[in-house]
């Protein structure tokens, strides 16, 4: 089957919605950021809905070229969600240069530390912290009263790390360079060496990225 003229045509429809989307995503982007007291180095871009929440200033770092995707049209994995990044308590929120992901979420009460050239796919889910208090007694106070039972660790990436569609990084959980996580993956806390491939719920090295005869089902 070939293409026709009505394919071209609406390819060229669908790039301009793509950098219109682009345009406007960034420039409300690197407003929320300023506004905040948070950095963005030279080329940040992001589509679709975006949200930032530093809790204090200079507690979101962004890198050079780091591009955030929440457009549908410019990821079409199956998105399910805006990007947020979020900053509670003492927690920072550091990604490095040439790093990016799809409708990702990063929430921090200590320190998410993302390296250089990471690649967070669709959905991916990155939290240092419980959210909650894992005692029952203490999860029935309110929120603000909570907070000093919610365990937290920071969570390290390194360099040229690739994340699967669907996986969650927990606290804890440091991934050394050019580590592959697998769709789906649930990560929780500990050492995971360099060129390692981490499969399954929960999470366990299979193996490493250079060995042909690794196979992640």
């Amino acid at each position: 089957m070939k293409r026709t003229w009505r394919n071209f045509a609406y390819t060229i429809w669908d790039m301009t919605w793509i950098y219109w989307d682009r345009f406007i995503s960034t420039a409300c982007s690197r407003l929320s950021l300023s506004i905040q007291g948070c950095s963005y180095g030279k080329g940040f871009m992001t589509t679709g809905a975006c949200s930032f929440k530093g809790r204090t200033e200079k507690s979101i770092r962004l890198g050079k070229n780091v591009s955030l995707l929440a457009g549908w049209r410019s990821n079409r994995v199956g998105l399910s969600g805006r990007v947020l990044l979020q900053t509670l308590g003492n927690g920072c929120i550091e990604i490095g240069d040439g790093s990016g992901g799809s409708a990702v979420t990063l929430s921090s009460r200590s320190r998410i530390s993302i390296g250089r050239n990471v690649c967070l796919g669709g959905n991916v889910r990155v939290l240092d912290h419980d959210f909650h208090a894992l005692d029952h007694l203490s999860r029935r106070l309110a929120m603000v009263e909570q907070e000093q039972s919610i365990r937290t660790e920071p969570i390290v990436i390194g360099d040229d790390v690739f994340i699967g569609t669907n996986a969650i990084i927990l606290k804890g959980a440091t991934l050394g360079d050019r580590c592959i996580v697998a769709a789906g993956a649930v990560v929780f806390r500990g050492e995971y060496p360099n060129d390692s491939m981490i499969v399954g719920n929960p999470a366990k090295v299979i193996g490493k990225k250079r060995d042909e005869t690794v196979r992640v089902s």
